[in-house]
């Protein structure tokens, strides 16, 4: 078995590519990725949503006066 990858720039290429592998009896898969995520990044999100839809969220407001208030005590020791 031999892998081929191909990565096409210009979308219109793609049904003429595919009607000559159809053509050739050839098997192949299409990833339509531009930026293909890790593991870890995927269970990331996962957690995010999961957070989410818990309720387990805070305002921009509230993130920006814990930071602020983080910081004053790492200042005061």
């Amino acid at each position: 078995m031999v892998t081929l990858t191909v990565e096409l720039d210009k979308e219109k290429d793609l049904p003429v590519l595919q009607a000559l592998l159809n053509r050739l009896e050839l098997k192949y898969h299409i990833e339509n990725e531009d930026y293909p995520l890790s593991e870890a990044e995927l269970e990331g999100i996962a957690k995010g949503m999961e957070d989410f839809k818990a309720g387990r969220v805070h305002t921009t407001v509230q993130v920006q006066a814990r930071i602020k208030q983080k910081l004053a005590d790492l200042r005061n020791g």
